[in-house]
């Protein structure tokens, strides 16, 4: 057995959680997996997890051994990257995930001009709404739009979505144009899914003071696209991103709505794997995107 992969995959178990995620991610099968952490414990002679039949867990000597076995697999691959001139230069493949709007309205022009900038960085981008698992699923940098949770990631803030309540002038003869917050139980809202609750809509009106309103879904969807696209067709009052709403504000094709509330912003941030050393190619797409969107006044 080769004792370096053996630590790698020790690691990437502990990561994911079971010897089955590890198998799928690296396309082998689990007694493979299994074999090669058996094989590192037998070495060492000791106990790396406690197994049982619905998880596994780290012995102490385990979890002391992971984080070595961390700092190790750092160090040897950063050295790697040295010999490489990898921490010099962006080269290799970058993975990246990020929600759909996000990279078809704001991020397909910088991930272009990075591309033209570092030919020698192969992108492999996911637009996916849902949240990922950096390690589950080989993710070098993830985009999120939201107040981030303690997760041992590293994080930095690019910037803040002002958010804006939009419809159609269409849509708006027909039903009215709502003055207050609470007049929106009349309306048809087209609402984001993955929000929680997404029948709740919080404003905050000129004086501070907060209100909730219960909404009646008229359409629901998990795509912000989605909801873009009935928005100018007239089907109701939706939420989004003021740089998803600006081209078609300026075409007419929608209006805002409720502009006497304080605008509310989410954060965006890019997040990646908390680790000591990181390949340079990481380090400048993160600087390069961030740059970017400083520059357009985002």
């Amino acid at each position: 057995m080769d004792k370096l992969d053996c630590i790698r995959t020790f690691t990437r178990v502990v990561q994911l959680g079971s010897f089955t995620a590890v198998a799928n991610t690296q396309n082998i099968t689990q007694g493979s997996v299994s074999k090669k952490v058996s094989w590192l414990e037998q070495h060492l002679s000791i106990s790396l997890l406690h197994r049982t039949s619905r998880q596994l867990s780290l012995t102490d000597a385990g979890e002391a051994y992971f984080q070595h076995a961390l700092r190790l697999l750092e160090d040897h691959d950063s050295f790697e990257a040295n010999l490489k001139g990898e921490q010099f230069k962006a080269k290799g493949r970058l993975a990246l995930s990020m929600p759909t709007s996000l990279g078809l309205h704001l991020l397909a022009k910088p991930i272009a001009d990075f591309i033209a900038l570092h030919p020698d960085v192969d992108i492999d981008l996911s637009l996916n709404d849902q949240h990922i698992d950096l390690y589950r699923d080989n993710i070098d940098i993830a985009f999120r739009a939201s107040l981030l949770k303690d997760s041992g990631l590293k994080a930095k803030h690019l910037i803040d979505n002002t958010m804006v309540y939009c419809a159609s002038p269409n849509y708006l003869k027909r039903k009215g144009l709502p003055r207050h917050a609470s007049e929106l139980t009349k309306h048809h809202c087209l609402t984001y899914s993955l929000a929680h609750p997404s029948n709740v809509w919080n404003f905050i009106n000129r004086d501070g003071k907060s209100e909730k309103v219960s909404l009646s879904e008229h359409f629901r969807s998990d795509s912000p696209e989605m909801l873009l696209k009935m928005a100018t067709l007239g089907q109701g009052i939706t939420f989004l991103p003021q740089w998803m709403v600006s081209p078609f504000e300026k075409t007419g094709e929608l209006v805002e709505v409720l502009t006497d509330y304080r605008q509310q912003t989410i954060p965006l941030y890019a997040v990646y794997k908390n680790s000591q050393t990181q390949p340079y190619r990481i380090r400048a797409f993160i600087d390069f995107i961030a740059g970017k969107l400083e520059a357009e006044g985002c």
